[in-house]
């Protein structure tokens, strides 16, 4: 992976990141305490991804293959958007923009992950 990438993919994640972050606000906002069950596995994510994408500066390619799981993980999870707006139907429109911020943001962090490296970084990297 190169620097360019690894940067860019750490990029993508701290977007995500700071939308699940809204995520918890539109969560709470809209079902007030009784959100916070509803809350906890964005706030786990908002944790966890940023974690998970500092660890691929170790080079390890484990690294890479968890943090690709947990986006895929993510773009699946958007399937249950139908389900999220009629819990919160008021909400709809800055659901579906979270959502659709964050597929995107996913997407590019897969893409951004397993890029191959171009023919300039392959001369820097010595290849």
């Amino acid at each position: 992976m190169t620097e360019k990438n690894m940067s860019r993919t750490l990029a993508a994640v701290l977007a995500i990141a700071a939308l699940h972050v809204l995520a918890i606000g539109v969560t709470l906002v809209a079902l007030g305490s009784a959100g916070i069950g509803a809350a906890v596995p964005h706030l786990v994510l908002a944790v966890l991804l940023p974690l998970r994408a500092y660890k691929l500066r170790g080079g390890r390619p484990k690294a890479r293959r968890i943090l690709t799981l947990v986006l895929g993980i993510q773009i699946l999870a958007h399937a249950a958007l139908p389900g999220v707006i009629a819990q919160m139907p008021g909400y709809a429109v800055p659901i579906v923009a979270l959502q659709a911020l964050s597929l995107v943001g996913e997407v590019a962090a897969i893409v951004f992950l397993w890029a191959p490296a171009g023919p300039r970084e392959q001369v820097a990297m010595g290849r």
